[in-house]
């Protein structure tokens, strides 16, 4: 078991120095891990999110559609409608909680299975983006401080991987270090035991929603400063990855189990991974087969140490 806890991390090293040797003149360097870390900012804020419903045992598929709709809102509301960055900024990220909101009222109080919950609001959500858009992309009058915010840094390092630590050590406090985190492991280790317990079941399910979709609006704008423009493709892509990471994470530091820690370090080591086989020359479908790959794995590693657990 103790291999265990650190064989993802191990993987992490492993993959750093083949591929510093291979490419030691591109993969090794500073400006390429500043670049790994940013790619995968916006993701790793996603995949943290991802984690609250999957630990009180529920599904939330719509979490990648979520983040395109704060994305195609923040840049939607201050390109097209004229409205200040910080206002546009808030009504995106209250407008993806409500969405998780309604996620977790309709699995929680109405009794509706979460995959099909989620997938028909990613649907939803898609045509409310097209509707929005018409297909177009935000680019013009998009405003300095929403730039700022994805493109900027302090001291060196780049804003969004700073705010992805900040929320990291955020939920891995709230999850590991108060009662409500380990009410929601309690919930998703057995739901009628936790209502036996006196735990408030709906109650907590609806929060785990509800965050799911806050960190979702919250990615979707920082998304949106690092590509100054609002795309509406953007986001539904970034599902496969983002459950990837949380399995994968699944098998780390505490194993069998969904941890903010192990999540963060899957997500750079998927990023390892993918940046340095296309920089010694891997072509271009590496990529979603690695990703691909790593969430079987991850998915059957996961149920493995489970069951070793139980």
């Amino acid at each position: 078991m103790f291999f265990a806890r650190i064989a993802l991390p191990l993987l992490l090293v492993l993959l750093i120095v083949v591929f510093s040797v291979a490419a030691p003149e591109t993969f090794a360097t500073v400006d390429n891990l500043k670049t790994v870390l940013n790619l995968q900012a916006v993701l790793t804020i996603l995949a943290i999110g991802l984690l609250l419903p999957l630990i009180v045992g529920e599904l939330d598929l719509s979490v990648a559609a979520n983040l395109g709709l704060g994305l195609i809102l923040v840049t939607g509301l201050t390109s097209q409608q004229g409205v200040p960055a910080v206002p546009a900024i808030i009504i995106a990220v209250a407008a993806c909680t409500a969405v998780g909101l309604i996620n977790g009222l309709l699995v929680s109080k109405a009794g509706i299975n979460s995959f099909i919950v989620t997938i028909g609001m990613s649907t939803i959500l898609t045509g409310l983006i097209g509707a929005y858009t018409l297909g177009n992309v935000f680019y013009e009058n998009i405003p300095k401080e929403l730039t700022e915010l994805g493109q900027g840094n302090l001291l060196g390092i780049p804003l969004p991987v700073l705010a992805a630590a900040a929320i990291g050590l955020i939920l891995w406090y709230i999850l590991s270090q108060t009662p409500a985190g380990r009410f929601l492991y309690a919930i998703g280790g057995s739901r009628d035991a936790a209502r036996l317990s006196g735990i408030a079941v709906p109650r907590l399910t609806i929060g785990a929603f509800a965050g799911a979709g806050a960190l979702a609006g919250i990615a979707g704008v920082i998304q949106a400063g690092i590509l100054g423009s609002g795309s509406p493709t953007v986001g539904p892509p970034m599902l496969l990855p983002a459950y990837a990471a949380v399995f994968l994470g699944a098998t780390a530091f505490i194993p069998g189990t969904f941890n903010v820690w192990g999540t963060i370090v899957a997500v750079i080591t998927l990023q390892v991974g993918t940046t340095g086989l296309a920089l010694i020359g891997a072509p271009f479908w590496i990529e979603p087969l690695f990703t691909g790959t790593a969430l079987i794995a991850a998915v059957a590693a996961t149920r493995l140490l489970r069951g070793e657990a139980t």
